[in-house]
This record gives C-alpha cells, structure tokens and sequence, in this order.
C-alpha cells in the first residue's frame, strides 16, 4: 500500500530551533460559527450558542493534521457578550492544545447598523511526541512543549443581512519550540489579518442564499482567498460549495432540527499532489442554540436560526396576520357605519389667489360679482396643506375657474384632508400618501410611524421590541405606495395631536427614527 509520513518534516522543524505558530485556523464550514475565526462575533446568534467541530486533512496520510475546538458564547445585558473557546490541533508528532476567554461589545450606530467588538485572551501548550532514537539533535526535545500566551481582537460591522469583518488573530506571536519552555510574548498584530463579508438574501420564507467571501493575509504564510455560497432551503437543510485558493473546491451540506440543532458536514477533495496518498479531507460540525432568543440586544445574526422567525413563528404570524385583518374589516365596517349618521363636511373654503389685471377703460366689476361658469382642477400645481384653529388637517387644491366673462381666475379650495381631499394627480404633500387596497392597509388619518420593513415578520419583529421597551399600543400596517409594513406607535385624531406625539416618541430612547404619515381615503 502506498503509504507517506510527514513526521520527518516536523522533526526537521524542531531541529532548527525556534518555530513562528501562527493560528490561522482553516475551517471549510466558518459560516456556521463565525467566532472561530473572529472574537468580534461573539454573541452575536443571539442564542446562548454551543458548537463544535472536527477536522481530519488528508485523509490516509500518516501524521496528517487533525483540528477539533468546542466554543461557548452568549450575549448579556447592556450590548455586553462573553465567550470562550478550547481546540485541540495534532499535526504529526506535535500537539497544540489551548483555550481563550472573550468579551465583546455591540454599538449600534442607528437602528440598521452595528458594530461588535471582541477581545480574546488565552494560552495553551504544545508537546513534541518525539522518537529520537540514537539521535542527540532530537533527543532533548522527547517529551518536552512549550507554553504560550495568545491574544486575538476582531471587528464586525452590521448592515442589515449585510456583514463585514476585520479581525487580528494573532496579537500576540509565538514560538512553536522554546527551549526555555516558555514562548516569549512577542507583540505581532500585522503578521496576519482576516478579511470576511457575507450577505443573507431571503429570497422568500422558505428560500436564502449566504455567500462567503474571505481573505487570509499574512507576511509568514502565503495570503490565501476564499468563497463559499450557502442555500438554506426552508427550516430543515443546507447545501453548498466553497473554494480555498491553491487547495480546491468543497462540498458542504446540513440539516437542523426544531431550528436549535444544526450538524453539517464537508468532504474536500483538495490538493492533486496528494491525491496518490489521500483520500481527501473531511470535517463535521455540530451546533446548538440553548433556550429562547434572547431579547437583550438589538443586533443578531445565528445561522442555526437563520430565517427571521421559526416555522412556529411563522405560523403564529399568520395566524397574527388573520386576526389583524378581521379588526381591520371590523374597523372598517365601524366606520362606515358613523359616516352614515355624521353630518356632511363643511364645504370648501375658497381663496382667489390671482385676479385678472382690468384696463383703465373697463368699468371695474367685483370679482365676486362675476359668475363663475366653470371650474378644473390644476393638476400641475402640488395639493397645499395647512393645520387650521381646531388643530384638523386641510388640503388646498388650486382651481382654474372660467367666469362668464370668459376671463380665469385660480383659487385654492381648502377642505378636510381625511374626509373631502378631491380626486386628482396633483403631488401629495409630503409624507402623504392615498389608502391603498392591501387587507392589511392603515386607514385614512394621521399615524405616528416609528419604522418600515420589506416583510411583515420584521415589521412584527421590531412592533414586539417596542412593546419590551415598555411602550404599548404599537401596530403593524401596511402602505401601498411604498410598498412596505409600517410599524405605528400612535394614530392622531388631528394634526395638532399627531405633531405633538410626534415629538414625544422621537425623544425616547432607540426611537429617533419616527415621523407622521398621512394617509387619505
């Protein structure tokens, strides 16, 4: 059988003397637990996460490497987070083994975006199972290792699903064989860095696509690029490829269970030189998110929970969304029925705003005088809009009237925005838009809005985290014209009222995106 061993390389390594180890550790399945490769994602699942992982390179190859760490992170209160990890790597005759601590920060610099921070501290301990034989060269290392100390810092920024890192894996440098059994600490920050992006399109509820793209960077290795693309196909499984510079492609692929157990597995062909004397390599990794979400921080990304809601939540939410359209039709029917019995709207108050110019000839007739035989709308001008002494809303649309002396005249009518505003293509004031027909559409009036999202889970969402900031009352509707879930806060029966609501929740804390939207019949 053919058959090759790479002890001989190692112990060529230990009889130089002293040994740079970098820890840039090579994982084909990263994305499943970023914090591997960066302190910055630290508690960033929002779970109380445990995983761990399995690596055996080369396959069949005598004193190939063999990696295996578990991890532990969790985020707390105060956009606090706190970690720890231990690993195990094997390669040939020398064995590492170590664990750091980690503490982490999340800063959010508006309600889309963040930024974690990590910082790592640890150490561990390398041994050198050694055969020396006749040979005094390799014979004071028998049974001997070296102690050291590591730091590590990473940087995570957060754009909705987008993310991107920046981490430090080495702060601290060290030497792999220290005869003094000690590796002196060395400060090395720009030895190696990692660059990693990602981006989690939701397609639809049952539908992602997460490509990968990271670069190792490094003055003592050769840089290597890397990308990997990930469909997450409804709650359950996952497949995908990824490709290492220098090395291959790898096939990776998972399942999940009840959306807290996530077990994914990878086989890599890689490099043809080995292909004679091995059979590839394979790796598994297996995660878990304890307990519920947690409520604590406003940032968090878990690939075991990658969906925004579970297929439970999912469920619940149209079972939300039902019921909410039933208030709405009862809402509705409600109001129809007060309209019946209201008096009609005070007719529209006219206001001449041009006359025409009369020639010193012309015996001056009042404007007032002078029948009106006609009258458009100028759908060129914008609607105007004005609060009146009651506090109520009033639209202004500019008439074109034709008087029996077929002179014109423009006039702005002001009547009632939410009740009399006329049919017309005229611009709508700002933040004012027409009810649309969507079952979930907001009803005609003056909404205090305090955000928007793209889909209803979300919406939902962000309505449910007002509510634990200890604000009650919030709903979730949605807007035609912009095509989007509003999440409303307050709903004014006049502008008056509105406007000062306004105020009150844009001074409340995490809440400084909230504005008034007008919604006409």
């Amino acid at each position: 059988m053919k058959k090759i061993t790479l002890s001989f390389l190692l112990l060529s390594f230990l009889v130089v003397g002293k040994i740079s180890a970098q820890d840039q550790r090579v994982y084909s399945q990263f994305f499943m637990n970023p914090y591997v490769l960066n302190s910055g994602y630290v508690g960033s699942t929002g779970y109380s996460t445990l995983f761990g992982s399995y690596r055996q390179q080369w396959i069949g190859l005598d004193g190939a490497p063999a990696y295996a760490h578990v991890s532990f992170h969790t985020p707390l209160q105060n956009n606090l987070s706190i970690g720890g990890m231990a690993y195990n790597d094997q390669v040939g005759a020398i064995t590492t083994s170590g664990a750091k601590v980690t503490g982490g920060y999340l800063l959010q610099l508006e309600r889309k975006q963040f930024i974690r921070f990590g910082l790592s501290l640890g150490g561990g301990y390398t041994g050198y199972d050694v055969e020396a034989g006749n040979d005094p060269t390799l014979a004071k290392y028998a049974g001997t290792g070296t102690s050291y100390v590591t730091a590590d810092l990473g940087v995570v920024y957060y754009y909705n699903d987008l993310n991107i890192g920046l981490s430090v894996p080495n702060l601290i440098g060290r030497d792999m064989v220290s005869p003094d059994g000690f590796s002196e600490i060395q400060l090395k920050p720009y030895e190696n860095l990692l660059i990693q992006a990602s981006y989690r399109y939701l397609l639809n509820k049952n539908l992602a696509i997460e490509p990968h793209v990271l670069y190792r960077f490094s003055t003592v290795n050769m840089p290597q690029f890397e990308v990997a693309a990930i469909a997450h196909i409804g709650h359950v499984v996952w497949a995908g490829l990824n490709y290492r510079q220098e090395y291959g492609i790898a096939a990776l692929a998972g399942f999940k269970i009840q959306e807290q157990w996530a077990i994914g597995f990878s086989y890599e062909y890689g490099n043809t030189e080995l292909a004679g004397y091995s059979s590839g390599t394979a790796e598994v990794s297996i995660g878990y998110n304890l307990g519920d979400k947690k409520k604590s921080q406003k940032q968090a990304q878990s690939f075991i929970q990658n969906f925004r809601r579970t297929k439970a939540q999912e469920d619940r939410a149209a079972q939300r969304r039902q019921q909410l359209a039933q208030q709405r039709a009862q809402q509705q029917r409600e109001e129809e029925a007060v309209a019946v019995t209201t008096p009609a709207p005070t007719p529209a108050t006219e206001e001449p705003v041009e006359t025409p110019v009369q020639t010193e000839a012309e015996e001056a007739t009042p404007a007032a005088e002078i029948a009106i035989v006609s009258e458009t709308i100028d759908h060129s001008i914008p609607l105007k809009h004005r609060t009146n002494t009651a506090g109520e809303w009033e639209i202004g649309a500019t008439y074109t009237q034709v008087r029996v002396d077929s002179s014109k005249i423009s006039t702005v009518k002001w009547t009632d925005a939410l009740t009399a505003t006329p049919a017309t293509s005229a611009e709508l004031p700002p933040s004012t838009v027409r009810k649309g027909g969507h079952f979930l559409e907001l009803p005609a009036g003056h909404h205090v809005v305090a955000g928007e999202f793209d889909d209803f889970q979300a919406a939902e969402d962000y309505s449910d985290e007002i509510f634990e900031m200890g604000y009650h009352g919030a709903i979730v509707g949605y807007v035609s014209k912009m095509k989007q879930y509003v999440v409303v806060v307050h709903k004014g029966a006049t502008m008056r009222q509105a406007e000062e609501e306004q105020k009150v929740w844009s001074s409340r804390h995490n809440l400084d995106h909230v504005y008034i939207l007008n919604v006409l019949n």
